[in-house]
């Protein structure tokens, strides 16, 4: 249907196309929900939404599901699982196609999964991709500035992962199941979406909501905390890092708190999780500094994971980062400005140019950059030149940090798919610099 799409979208004028684009996308919606029964209904579903944390806060969510032995579904960014079995998304999309969500509920009730836990994206919503799906739990991460290109101000942003919460009140949700809403009480639009009508109606943060975070040690490798809910502490230790992370946890914690699920277990799911993929991951071949891979692609994710790896950099931080084409340009420039800020060097790079060219993004994002931390920044054009320069200069102690692809295995340069699994490209690099200092 996606190619159908794409071909109608070539013959017709645009302006005809896009007057039709929205009925295509619901008549879509409509038939996907026919033609697979509408699967939600035989599912507990928690959808999560937010701007940044909404792939790893899945990938908890299930993780710790399946510690309390439950039979789980998942479609993530990242990945996609049913009742165990876990393969990556490769379509670059979040929320994805009004068929294949549901052929994929599909799959997980035919394997007896009790839960589904879905990514949702405003863009998702907007396009009719969760429509007819009978949410139970709608879990709300953050907002910070993102697809205004597609949204146009923030308020229409936030407006739109709203409806997410809306279904939990919708007339046409016909399971006797309680819903739950679950918001960030630390961030500022809380208020809103706590205004949603839920049956159950939690929050959570280190400032603020019912479930707390108390305590917090950040390690090197780890971070120690409690979690306070009402007159129960539990005690938490998880292999991932950063605040960000502890807002992560603390909404997963809800949803087990939510079903009955005991914090001892939840505890234990915790610190067994590694993270997940391409969200500050670390690439290790034996070198003596330090290189992560991570996903942040807003100046917002950006500033939190320099912040955090500033907390424990013995020596500098090296930045190599983009933004994508035929997306929000208002960000670019702030990306520039806070790469500049917050490391030592800054090396800005192609991302996944659509249909823009590069050099117009990358000059975007410089423009951001103050006159006098221009010295700090460099211009790679190439994404492979510039993150192979960023690990030559790197000393021992410094920190390489990579964003904005994370975890895909492609990017779409010039409008066509181009293979990038960036992951798999760092390590080769650094084991082939490790070769190099051994000859």
């Amino acid at each position: 249907m996606e190619k159908l799409l794409k071909l109608i979208k070539k013959i017709i004028p645009k302006p005809v196309f896009l007057f039709f684009q929205p009925a295509y996308h619901f008549l879509l919606a409509v038939t996907g929900n026919v033609l697979y029964r509408f699967p939600g209904y035989k599912l507990i579903v928690i959808g999560v939404t937010g701007t940044n944390g909404k792939s790893t806060t899945c990938d908890l969510i299930a993780r710790i599901l399946k510690e309390s032995n439950e039979l789980v579904g998942m479609i993530s960014t990242v990945s996609i699982e049913i009742a165990g079995k876990r393969y990556d998304n490769v379509t670059n999309r979040t929320t994805l196609g009004r068929w294949k969500t549901h052929k994929l509920m599909r799959q997980m009730v035919r394997q007896n999964c009790k839960y589904a836990v879905i990514e949702v994206a405003s863009e998702g919503i907007a396009w009719y991709r969760i429509f007819g799906i009978p949410f139970d739990a709608a879990v709300y991460t953050n907002l910070s500035p993102e697809h205004l290109n597609f949204h146009k101000t923030m308020e229409n942003y936030r407006n739109t992962k709203g409806k997410l919460f809306a279904k939990l009140d919708s007339p046409f949700n016909f399971k006797k199941t309680k819903r739950v809403s679950i918001v960030n009480a630390d961030d500022k639009e809380a208020p809103y979406f706590s205004g949603f009508k839920a049956g159950e109606k939690m929050t959570y943060g280190i400032k603020n909501g019912s479930v707390r975070a108390k305590n917090i040690e950040h390690l090197p490798s780890c971070i120690n905390y409690q979690i306070e809910n009402g007159a129960t502490i539990t005690g938490v230790t998880t292999k991932t890092i950063g605040e960000f992370n502890v807002y992560n946890e603390l909404a997963a914690f809800c949803v087990g708190l939510a079903y009955g699920i005991k914090p001892e277990i939840m505890a234990k799911a915790f610190k067994n999780f590694a993270g997940t993929k391409g969200r500050v991951e670390k690439i290790e071949e034996g070198q003596k500094f330090q290189v992560i891979v991570d996903y942040a692609h807003t100046p917002d994710a950006q500033e939190k994971v320099y912040t955090e790896l500033r907390r424990f950099s013995k020596g500098r931080i090296i930045s190599v980062f983009g933004a994508t084409g035929d997306k929000d340009r208002g960000k670019r420039p702030e990306m520039g400005r806070v790469a500049a800020h917050l490391t030592d060097i800054a090396i800005i790079t192609d991302d996944e140019t659509y249909g823009e060219k590069s050099e117009k993004i990358i000059q975007e994002i410089y423009a951001g950059v103050p006159q006098k931390l221009q010295k700090k920044v460099k211009i790679v054009p190439d994404r492979f030149a510039a993150i192979k320069e960023a690990l030559l200069i790197a000393r021992p102690e410094d920190i390489v940090i990579i964003t904005g692809i994370g975890h895909q295995k492609y990017r779409i340069m010039g409008g066509k798919r181009t293979g990038w699994n960036e992951r798999k490209i760092v390590s080769d690099l650094l084991k082939n610099l490790k070769k190099r200092k051994v000859k």
